[in-house]
């Protein structure tokens, strides 16, 4: 004698497929949310150092919370990443005497300072002289973005006219995935042959691929 019939047995197996599946799923989300929570975005500011941790984030996101970096970087292809870097250099000379400036024929005072850190010229025209202080600030920005271009790193350095680089230093790490990495283990919905009941059916359940 048959407690259920056949057609009975075959809704209850699916009913427990679909709460399989969604069990699987309400996981996969939380366990994604988790990994979310822990990233937190922070700016670091140290001596000669400064860092920022910061989420990725699409595009249209972008473009509420930094119209200014969204319109650096909408309208090239393949940017993984843009950086604006908004930066004041300063600079506060010593009490400069008048015996260090050189006079010309031209009735100027004429002084110069050229090393590493700055590169200053100071004319002065005046009958006397006795002292000169110069305190200065620079305010300039760079928008960097970085990209693949035809299988290499394209990195592009956006500046104003009065700037110029003279040299740059830059890595990009190598994305060789482990072999093993690239399975993947979650719930998985599709069509395939089932090897007990010998026919092509509509599957729901969890399962392992493999990324190549």
């Amino acid at each position: 004698m048959k407690w259920f019939s056949e057609k009975t047995i075959d809704i209850i197996q699916w009913f427990f497929i679909v709460v399989l599946a969604v069990m699987l799923i309400v996981q996969g989300i939380n366990y994604r949310q988790a990994k979310k929570d822990l990233v937190t975005s922070a700016e670091i500011i140290k001596e000669n150092t400064y860092t920022r941790i910061y989420e990725s984030q699409k595009l249209n996101k972008l473009k509420k919370e930094n119209k200014e970096l969204y319109d650096s970087i909408s309208k090239m292809q393949d940017v993984e990443s843009g950086i604006i870097i908004k930066f004041v250099e300063k600079y506060k000379t010593d009490t400069i005497p008048a015996n260090e400036f050189a006079y010309g024929n031209d009735s100027i005072y004429h002084y110069k300072q050229d090393n590493d850190t700055v590169n200053l010229a100071i004319d002065v025209k005046a009958k006397k002289l006795d002292w000169v202080k110069a305190d200065f600030a620079l305010h300039d920005k760079f928008v960097i973005t970085n990209r693949e271009k035809n299988g290499v790193n394209e990195t592009t350095i956006s500046h104003s006219s009065s700037t110029s680089i003279n040299e740059t230093q830059m890595w990009h790490r190598e994305n060789k995935e482990k072999w093993y990495k690239k399975f993947v283990v979650g719930p998985q919905v599709g069509v395939g042959y089932g090897v007990l009941n010998k026919k092509i059916d509509v599957y729901v359940g969890a399962g392992v691929s493999y990324n190549f």
